[in-house]
């Protein structure tokens, strides 16, 4: 049948071009992923460009204050900061790229250069052994935003119990739940209103619930089935499920750069230099933090701050510039030939979380987000309408609208949070220790490729084990262990702040092997829940996959070895390091460092345990609470120097219990942690 008379030039466009796109689709589609490498380069050079292209100042540069890091804390410091002060701010990349605001391309960004900065740690023995060399991938970002831009936009704050166990720990209760829930709701703006008590509205970060949700509202039934109440995470409780927040707007990936940097850039008082590498603190004959060194564009320069220099880089960055500039452990920094300024236990008390992604599940009605089925040209409103889209949609503000309304949700749609059996029995069933994470994305035909990319797992393993599912409706549950015991360090790796760093983890290496038990508690918990609930295992006939886990098949299938196995073999970060620079170690709670005046670290570094959840939020709330901290010592006129000298090594500011003094030893540091829950549960 040809085209009919009367039909106009659109009509004819779109008679043409709709039988043509969609046999190109799904290969455009695939090229398209594949070639993101190439676009996010082609993107920084373009900006790098342009960058290069600024003149600055000659002579001395003098700002109230500096700011390294333009990250999640780093950026709500610079938004405060920047009302009343002159502030420079320091990021070592560029510009976001326009895709890294779209929720539906996280999984597809992880671990690609130039926006992220691709750290490996060293070979683990016990944990993610089935990484290329048994090296973990962590995934930290690089540019204005920072990780905030490359993350699952997961916004959980924590458990009640996390920040009033932190108040305990430092003696401070303004770190207590009580006393940092003002400072969350401060940068808030939640789309649902609802109890106020506990939700900010009106601040700048909107936080709500993304247009698609997926298995969300079913993955808690089946959690209600077990006992587990639908809760709010974002409020006081126990245990429970939740279909997950975002910070999102409109469809759009809302923080930290667009909630916090973007409406300020044209501020009088705020200097951004992109582009621009610390490599380390000023520090004058009495140990005062005076400025900043810097690279930019191939040229080494400096900066000086009247007032305070503030390290925003994350708790991977921070220490790196704490020890190039001679802040760390003396014997470390003398090993390298770097002069020692301040001997303190930076790098020391690491924590991360990691994650057995368990999977695939499949089920019998279609209630995922399949890509060759769900991504269609349809779906991005093309044919039957390719040319009124391609007429209508003139600017890049209007391609993102249409993007996130095809792709509104990063593939996390909720969560449980529950007790294993050995918080149980420490007296802790009301303060979980795991997170069950429910990604409802189908195997795609090129899904091992991007789990392998991702996380840095061996190719063939990966195709191997996903190619069963592909084209069939399916769904992974990441289990992991929340409050984990075993601790890591990171070193550097040489006196070059270009040298790569030697960050150890040390996964499932805690005293007792609680952590390996609780993530086979976990997974064995999750299958309870999804095979064995009315909502999933009988209505949907959810049911988890019968091919063994590379590396695991000596092992009987499902038996509590296979699940150990499976653990140690199948665990990846999930990207939430914290505590080189711990409260109590290396900061007091003010955050500034210690025996060094004038120099305050305000990121998830300074976390003196980790929190039981994503990191994001706490990050921002850090930002939220150093920065107030900042505010109030300056606007009091308190012009007394910030003498820390009275503060030790190993002598934390008001410690409550002996148990937390300064260790640099990891398994007496474990030991430390195991005896503080047992102190509790007494």
């Amino acid at each position: 049948m040809g085209i009919g008379p009367g039909v106009g030039f659109v009509g004819r466009l779109r008679y043409i071009a709709s039988p043509v796109l969609s046999m190109i689709w799904v290969p455009t589609l695939y090229y398209t992923i594949s070639s993101l490498s190439i676009i996010l380069a082609l993107w920084e050079a373009g900006d790098m460009t342009l960058d290069a292209q600024e003149k600055l100042p000659e002579g001395r540069e003098v700002f109230d204050f500096i700011i390294v890091g333009a990250g999640s804390a780093g950026s709500v410091v610079a938004y405060r900061l920047s009302k009343n002060y002159k502030v420079l701010l320091l990021e070592a990349g560029g510009e976001p790229n326009p895709l890294q605001y779209i929720p539906g391309f996280a999984v597809f960004l992880t671990n690609k250069a130039p926006i992220d900065w691709q750290h490996k740690s060293v070979p683990q023995k016990f944990g993610s052994l089935n990484s290329i060399n048994q090296q973990s991938s962590w995934s930290a970002g690089r540019g204005l935003g920072g990780t905030g831009n490359l993350n699952y936009m997961i916004h959980l704050r924590g458990h009640t119990q996390d920040f009033d166990n932190w108040a305990r720990i430092t003696g401070d209760p303004s770190w207590s739940w009580a006393g940092v829930l003002p400072y969350y709701k401060s940068i808030e703006d939640y789309d649902e209103g609802g109890d106020e008590t506990y939700h900010g509205i009106g601040g700048p970060l909107r936080v709500g619930l993304p247009d698609y949700v997926g298995l969300g509202p079913e993955f808690v039934k089946a959690g209600q089935e077990f006992g587990y109440p639908s809760v709010d995470f974002n409020a006081p409780f126990h245990e429970g499920f939740e279909v997950l927040k975002y910070p999102i707007r409109h469809g759009i990936r809302d923080a930290p750069y667009r909630a916090f940097l973007q409406p300020i850039r044209r501020r009088s008082n705020l200097v951004i230099r992109k582009f621009s590498h610390a490599t380390k603190v000023l520090l004058n004959e009495r140990n005062e933090a005076e400025g900043v060194e810097y690279d930019r564009h191939g040229e080494r320069r400096v900066a000086f701050a009247r007032k305070e220099v503030i390290l925003s880089a994350g708790a991977i960055t921070t220490p790196r510039i704490l020890m190039l500039s001679g802040i760390g452990p003396a014997a470390h920094l003398q090993q390298l030939g770097i002069p020692v300024r301040r001997d303190l236990p930076v790098g020391h008390g690491l924590q991360d979380h990691i994650g057995a992604y368990l999977g695939p599940f499949f089920i019998d009605k279609p209630r995922t987000l399949a890509l060759e089925r769900d991504l269609t040209p349809g779906a991005f409103g093309l044919p039957p309408d390719v040319a009124s889209y391609l007429l209508q949609v003139t600017t890049l503000s209007e391609s993102y609208l249409v993007l996130s309304k095809t792709l509104p949700s990063s593939g996390a749609h909720a969560a449980g949070m529950v007790s294993s059996s050995y918080a149980a029995a420490r007296g802790e069933a009301t303060w979980p220790d795991l997170v069950l994470y429910l990604f409802g994305f189908s195997v795609f035909r090129t899904f091992g490729d991007e789990f392998s990319k991702a996380f840095s797992l061996k190719l063939d393993e990966q195709r191997r084990y996903y190619e069963h599912a592909v084209g069939k409706e399916s769904f992974l549950i990441a289990v992991s262990g929340a409050r984990p015991f075993s601790t890591g360090q990171i070193k550097l790796g040489g006196s070059s702040p270009y040298d790569a760093l030697v960050i150890d983890p040390a996964y499932l290496t805690d005293e007792g092997d609680v952590d390996v038990k609780v993530l086979v508690d976990g997974i064995k918990k999750t299958l309870r829940l999804i095979e064995n609930s009315t909502t999933l295992g009988k209505e949907m006939n959810a049911r988890f996959t019968d091919v063994s886990l590379p590396g695991c098949e000596h092992y009987i299938f499902r038996s509590d070895a296979y699940w150990e196995c499976f653990a140690r073999r199948s665990t990846v970060t999930l990207h939430h390091p914290v505590g080189t620079c711990g409260m109590g170690r290396v900061v007091d709670t003010q955050l500034r460092v210690y025996g060094t005046p004038r120099l305050r670290i305000i990121d998830n570094s300074i976390q003196p345990i980790i929190v039981t959840t994503n990191t994001q939020a706490s990050a921002l709330m850090i930002g939220e609470k150093g920065v107030d901290m900042i505010l109030k010592y300056w606007e009091n006129e308190h012009l007394e120097r910030m003498d820390n000298t009275s503060f030790q090594y190993g002598e934390a500011a008001n410690m409550s219990s002996s148990l937390f003094r300064i260790t640099t030893d990891k398994k007496s540091f474990s030991t430390k942690l195991m005896q503080w829950h047992n102190l509790i549960q007494k």
